[in-house]
């Protein structure tokens, strides 16, 4: 059955409760036939908010190169200065490559993703932010180049990235047109865009509603049975248990209502009762109020990391993927508290020190709950259908402000997945120029003209080319990929290459 007759299929059996939520047929308007929905995939986007330094992420290794980083970050941190000891660096061994030869590392606190990146699984996309066209730094300072609105400030930016759309009130993300895209590749209750309740817009289709979890939740040391990570509205936990208070609770949701305000709530809450239902019958088998998942996720996981217990949740849903009924979805999962200007420090046996300190655990936690997920989905066998990338507010300032980084604009971040052709880094060496492997090095920062002020990047690659390259690869046409990223064709590069 093609798009078309799916559509006039359903529209005959609008009545019915098994129609797919992710679609309402009412509004679903015309449906172009041309993305591929073959297979399965799934795009898992991490939003670090607050504004990762990706500049201390991902750091150059060799002694000419961390040399200049070192004097661009105003030194070590018993200067009060942002530059890691280079002695910690985790260095990042391109396939085939040695340490002596590795031109960049990794955090300190970044032990695990190093191997990731030697066997090729993990990319990193250099030097990418949000643009509204092609920009240089003449341009930068010209007052009538367009440049997205509100630059540096965390709330804009943060939308910026969500929607891919700087040149408007958006009121869609980018994520959430996807799932408008490729919404019948759902056949069961579960919409194709589904997070973690931090990412509202990004999920937010025209035509789609998302679907929200909860993350894993742990006890002694194991999942918790009594919570499911779909959950449902519950009227039990203020009514007296004793006169079946849900039945009532989801009775009162069935009927219509006279005001359209009511019953649009009702209809949300009546969606929320139905699919919660739908996607934890999916998932578990229930006896005496423990859940117990149907299909078992592998790996050791960590039960302290926020991140981890949403990414183990995430993969217990595609672990159940063939019960849930999709071909697509898309994840959106958030980390907090990368806002370091004064608190990127922290203290080892009375000494400032960057090898501790909020900066380094949060590090630590994304490391740690991409690998634990890299290495799940590889045992799972679906290593090659799953791509996990991060986004973050902005790249910080190369310039130490004695305590912390400032607000910045170009940042580094991370691709990793079967799918993907890592083990190399993109970028370009010049705003407009075509994809290479490069690196924005300290010592070149001049003569590339990027540093529009207190070493804030120049983005070289737009963030719609680094997110529309992974919608590609998710199965958009040309055509979807501008109406996902209605900006995209402004830029030269419009395909990062690393699917």
């Amino acid at each position: 059955m093609d798009r078309r007759q799916f559509l006039h299929t359903s529209a005959a059996l609008s009545t019915l409760p098994a129609l797919p939520f992710s679609i309402s047929v009412a509004e679903a308007g015309s449906v172009t036939p041309n993305a591929n929905e073959s297979g399965y995939k799934a795009l898992v986007c991490v939003f670090l908010f607050g504004g990762n330094d990706s500049h201390n992420m991902i750091v150059p290794y060799q002694s000419s190169e961390y040399a200049a980083y070192l004097a661009a970050r105003g030194g070590l941190a018993s200067a009060n200065g942002l530059a890691l000891p280079q002695a910690n660096l985790q260095p990042l061994i391109a396939p085939g490559g040695s340490a002596a030869t590795a031109a960049l590392a990794l955090h300190p606190a970044m032990t695990r993703l190093g191997s990731v990146y030697n066997a090729g699984k993990m990319a990193i996309v250099a030097n990418t932010g949000p643009l509204l066209d092609e920009t240089t730094l003449t341009q930068y300072r010209s007052p009538s180049h367009p440049l997205p609105p509100q630059l540096f400030s965390h709330s804009d930016m943060q939308m910026h990235w969500q929607t891919m759309r700087p040149d408007v009130p958006a009121d869609t993300g980018w994520g959430g047109r996807m799932a408008d895209v490729f919404r019948i590749a759902s056949s069961g209750r579960l919409p194709v865009a589904t997070g973690f309740g931090s990412g509202g817009i990004f999920m937010k289709g025209e035509i789609t509603a998302p679907y929200n979890l909860v993350p894993m939740r742990y006890a002694n040391g194991a999942i918790d049975p009594r919570s499911p990570v779909a959950r449902t509205p519950n009227a039990t936990l203020s009514w007296d248990n004793t006169a079946n208070p849900q039945g009532v609770f989801q009775k009162n949701y069935m009927q219509t209502r006279g005001n359209l305000l009511e019953q649009q709530f009702s209809k949300v809450t009546r969606a929320s009762l139905e699919v919660g239902e739908f996607v934890r019958n999916a998932m578990y088998t229930e006896a005496n109020g423990n859940y117990t998942l149907r299909n078992a996720v592998p790996g050791t996981w960590p039960t302290n990391n926020g991140l981890a217990a949403q990414l183990h949740a995430v993969a217990a849903m595609i672990g159940s993927r063939a019960s849930l009924g999709t071909t697509r979805q898309v994840f959106f999962l958030s980390l907090g508290g990368f806002d370091n200007h004064g608190d990127q420090f922290g203290d080892i046996a009375g000494s400032k020190s960057l090898l501790a300190g909020k900066h380094f655990t949060l590090l630590n936690y994304v490391d740690e709950a991409l690998r634990a997920f890299y290495d799940a989905t590889v045992s799972m066998g679906v290593a090659n259908d799953v791509t996990t990338m991060t986004m973050s507010d902005f790249g910080r300032t190369i310039k130490s402000n004695g305590q912390g980084s400032d607000h910045g604009w170009g940042g580094h971040n991370l691709v990793l997945g079967g799918a993907v052709k890592g083990g190399r880094v993109y970028g370009a060496a010049a705003s407009g120029a075509a994809v290479t492997q490069y690196f924005p090095y300290a010592s070149q920062l001049t003569s590339q003209a990027l540093d529009v002020g207190e070493g804030r990047l120049l983005p070289t690659i737009s963030a719609d080319a680094y997110t529309a390259t992974l919608a590609k690869w998710f199965g958009a046409d040309a055509a979807e990929l501008n109406d996902i990223f209605p900006n995209l064709t402004r830029f030269n590069v419009q395909d990062v290459g690393f699917m």
